[in-house]
């Protein structure tokens, strides 16, 4: 009974000394060989073996997916064709964006949900002609879990529900 101790305390002291003498890698991305292009607005750089970085972009809000972040933001001239929503990013943890374009006076009535079907907040914003509204809404104090969020055109037009997760 002795030596199994012994030996599992043996083991335990080598799997530590491992440990200290295990590799830590940084969250740093090195750059050797990189292309930068730049074109007055945008700017486009990449580095050797890394995956393709998707940009998500309106008015100064830039959302970035990859190992390394551009600096750049993405200004679209015109709106998209068409009138309609988008609601990003999903999950959330501060802000979600609501996205609204389209032609035509119109009244949009935007509401937020729990779970449970109480509203956590109203918002009602008209338009007179052609609209595009790129706006931040602040979630950061709703609590973790599922809300929704309506959005309601006044005439009709635009009726979605967005099932958003806070974390």
């Amino acid at each position: 009974m002795h030596l199994r101790a012994r030996i599992i305390g043996c083991l335990l002291l080598l799997g530590a000394g491992f440990n200290l003498l295990s590799q830590s890698l940084s969250h740093q991305v090195i750059v050797p060989v990189a292309g930068l292009q730049s074109s007055g607005k945008i700017h486009y750089s990449q580095t050797v073996g890394e995956a393709a970085v998707s940009v998500i972009g309106c008015t100064e809000y830039v959302f970035t997916q990859g190992f390394q972040q551009p600096g750049f933001i993405i200004k679209k001239e015109t709106p998209p064709p068409g009138n309609g929503v988008k609601v990003y990013p999903n999950p959330v943890t501060d802000f979600v964006t609501i996205e609204l374009f389209g032609s035509g006076s119109r009244t949009f009535l935007i509401d937020f949900f729990n779970i449970s079907g109480t509203i956590i907040r109203t918002e009602k914003i008209e338009f007179n002609d052609q609209y595009w509204l790129c706006r931040p809404f602040p979630v950061e104090h709703f609590s973790k879990g599922l809300f929704l969020i309506r959005i309601l055109s006044t005439d009709g037009l635009i009726n979605r529900t967005f099932k958003i997760e806070k974390l």
